[in-house]
């Protein structure tokens, strides 16, 4: 049954989801026609990655499909990256500029008139893209005077976003291929940028990995050789210190000196090889400088003096520099000495005529700066050594000179060769890390297998297509949302929901009914037929069904009330009175809502509830015919009230209720009273106790919160007395769910 609701709740909207599918119709319609027509070109370059294979233990090989897979994510990423994009729009911005009669995106008349086109003179935002493109860097908005170049950029729509918002790159299927797909106002530009995207791809990848080189991996391998070497030169002295003894494996006698001897011999070990490590790597370094500053000479062929000056310069800067690190680094004096000398350097090496690339300066300055470095660091080592040797040479005289020295001998070797050897295996591990990423170069089998052409005709905008997914999409979206809001929608609009929230028996379920132009007296009374008046009709019936619940009843008076206001207690009384002067039945009906009295407002009655009060004479009153008003429709008379602020027991203090119903129920056949809403007066709880029946009535478009809640256990504990809750307000369609 709730999804024949929900078909229903959508049925009844049709036309607001019809209404809003065509406008999404419409919307891409117009949208497509004043898209301009782009221009799509597609290249596709194969990697190599899956022809990389791993050996299993079988001895078999096989495909690494999640290295390959992890392998085209990194080389997506990196084509889609601001460096490789950027580079190559920068390329394209400077034949626009170059070229503007023959510019890929040519400038309209309104972007011209721009501020930020007359701000940026043409030349030099050309002098800063090309350096940019020199040295292979982007555009900051933190450099003065580039924030401005950015926004010049963007207006050419060459900056980041605008070519990656037309960019798709895409590994084919599971192959080994990717496509790049661009699409643009101008068939040549499309065309363009597929084809150098690769290009600019390789020289990205070739820059990450410029310290992958196998230069780099040799030079490790002379430190393995090196750091082999002395563990052999290790591994021998302590076979010939365990000869000496005549026992490759002497028990050892410790004593607390030897012991001492033992710890500060370990701690030379470490030292020693913290020395060799500089000493490897300061030769390392030496080497590279010597190749940096002897091809330099081969090349300019500079003065002997003027090179021998440029030596004597470097190595006062190198000797200031370990001086420098030997203060801690901080020596305000050393370091402008430092740079004067580098500035010095760096003349003589252009008065020497020299050709040198400013790259080659740049790196010759950092070795030396690092040499500098190693050299400090070695100095430190060798002072910690010394420092170390003269506390050995202390406690060894102390010791047992005897076998006892042979010992702590032999125990110094074995750690110092324990600390060698794991240096080796580091260097080792590095060295092999290094001939990895050399072979693992992803560019190495990087191809343009499909060349970007041109495109003939622009790209089909397939308008049909797309205004059909439009309005099938906001027919869905459109549906969806009318069904959310139908589950959360919290009133009470039907009588299913209303048994779910409530535990309490629906005595009648009365429709809505448009009210503002028809009495509701006049729609029970009266007969209606036809179509029309299918509403007033179900709701005449739905009445009736109360009715018999009243007349079965055996009961008179009857108390209206309800836990909210306006919830259409006045409507229920008047529609079930109406329904019983039908059966030729005299109703009587009491006013006691002071708080909202509208019977009393509608039917203007003479006699009010506070009148019969102050005279306290019921009988009188009686036979005087002043204790009810009758109303215009035969067999319905009224009690009204006056409004006020105040409860029956404070406006009736001195009236007998019980008295005044006994008297009038020999007149009428049933007594319907009216009473304010539970949750705000108590006045219905105060009138319940000469009720014989209760009747509370919610309205389908309220929702039960905690201010009910006290309200509901008030009903609750009425027991038999309540006779059932009216649901009022139900649309038609909602009636039977």
């Amino acid at each position: 049954m709730d999804l024949v609701y929900f078909f229903k709740v959508l049925f009844r909207r049709k036309w607001i989801i019809i209404g809003l599918s065509a406008l999404a119709v419409i919307a891409a319609f117009v949208f497509l026609m004043f898209k301009k027509p782009l221009f799509v070109s597609q290249a596709q370059y194969s990697t190599g990655f899956t022809a990389e294979k791993v050996r299993l233990i079988d001895g078999t090989s096989a495909i690494d499909l999640f290295t390959a897979d992890v392998k085209f994510n990194n080389a997506i990423e990196t084509f889609k990256s601001p460096k490789v994009v950027s580079i190559m729009a920068y390329k394209l911005m400077l034949h626009d500029m170059d070229n503007p009669a023959k510019a890929y995106r040519p400038l309209s008349k309104k972007q011209m008139e721009s501020g930020i086109y007359k701000l940026v003179p043409k030349e030099t935002a050309k002098r800063v893209l090309i350096d940019k493109i020199n040295k292979n860097e982007l555009l900051r908005s933190d450099v003065e005077g580039e924030i401005n170049i950015i926004e010049y950029v963007k207006l050419y729509r060459y900056d980041y976003e605008s070519i990656l918002e037309f960019m798709t790159i895409e590994r084919v299927g599971r192959t080994d291929y990717l496509d790049i797909i661009f699409r643009s106002e101008n068939p040549l530009l499309s065309s363009l940028v597929v084809n150098n995207m690769g290009q600019e791809f390789l020289n990205y990848y070739k820059n990450l990995t410029s310290q992958r080189t196998e230069e780099n991996a040799e030079g490790i391998k002379k430190m393995v050789t090196a750091q082999q070497s002395k563990v052999d030169s290790l591994g021998e002295n302590l076979f010939k210190a365990k000869q000496s003894q005549g026992s490759i494996d002497p028990v050892s006698l410790s004593t607390s000196a030897m012991e001492t001897v033992k710890e500060l011999e370990t701690k030379l070990a470490e030292e020693k090889s913290k020395e060799n490590e500089h000493a490897n790597r300061k030769q390392y370094l030496e080497e590279r400088l010597k190749t940096l500053t002897g091809g330099a000479a081969t090349t300019t062929a500079a003065p002997s003096n003027n090179k021998e000056e440029i030596l004597r310069l470097t190595n006062k800067r190198n000797d200031l520099q370990a001086e420098l690190a030997r203060k801690g680094g901080s020596d305000a004096d050393l370091e402008k000495q430092i740079a004067d000398l580098r500035g010095q350097i760096n003349a003589k090496i252009s008065s020497g005529g020299s050709s040198r690339p400013k790259s080659n300066a740049k790196d010759i300055d950092d070795l030396t700066s690092k040499i500098a470095e190693e050299n400090a660091m070695l100095n430190a080592a060798r002072s910690t050594i010394e420092d170390y040797n003269s506390r050995i040479r202390k406690y060894t005289g102390l010791s047992n000179k005897a076998s006892a020295g042979s010992d702590v001998k032999i125990d110094a070797i074995k750690s110092q060769l324990d600390i060698e050897n794991k240096q080796l295996g580091s260097v080792i591990e590095k060295y092999t890390q290094a001939e990895g990423l050399v072979k693992d170069d992803p560019t190495t089998n990087f191809i343009q297998t499909r060349i970007g052409q041109p495109a003939i005709d622009p790209e089909s905008k397939k308008t049909m297509l797309t205004m059909l997914l439009s309005g099938m999409s906001m027919l869905f979206l459109s549906s969806v949302i009318f069904l959310f809001l139908e589950i959360f929608d919290p009133t009470l609009k039907t009588p299913t929901i209303f048994r779910k929230h409530l535990k309490m028996k629906l005595a009648a379920v009365l429709n809505h009914l448009p009210l503002k132009k028809q009495n509701v007296t006049d729609i029970v009374i009266n007969e209606n037929d036809g179509k029309k008046f299918k509403k007033e009709n179900i709701f005449k019936n739905n009445i009736r069904k109360l009715r018999h619940q009243v007349t079965n009843s055996g009961q008179q008076v009857f108390l209206i009330t309800s836990t909210q206001k306006a919830t259409g207690k006045t409507t229920v009384v008047e529609a079930l009175a109406a329904s019983l002067l039908l059966s030729k039945k005299k109703v009587l009906l009491i006013d006691l809502n002071f708080g909202h009295n509208s019977l009393t407002a509608k039917y203007s009655p003479e006699v009010m509830i506070q009148d019969i009060a102050e005279n306290a004479d019921i009988d009188s009153a009686f036979t005087a015919g002043k204790l009810w008003t009758p109303t215009s429709t035969e067999g319905l008379a009224l009690i009204g009230c006056k409004e006020g602020s105040f409860t029956p027991s404070e406006a009736l203090y001195n009236l007998d209720m019980t008295a005044l119903l006994e008297k009038v129920k020999a007149s009428f056949d049933y007594i319907f009273i009216e009473a304010a809403a539970l949750n705000d007066f108590a006045d219905s709880k105060e009138i319940s106790r000469y009720a014989e029946g209760v009747f509370p009535v919610f309205s389908a478009a309220s929702s039960i919160s905690h201010a009910d809640d006290e309200s509901l256990k008030f009903l609750t504990e009425l027991g038999a007395k309540n006779q059932g809750a009216v649901l009022n307000d139900v649309l038609t369609e909602n009636i039977n769910f």
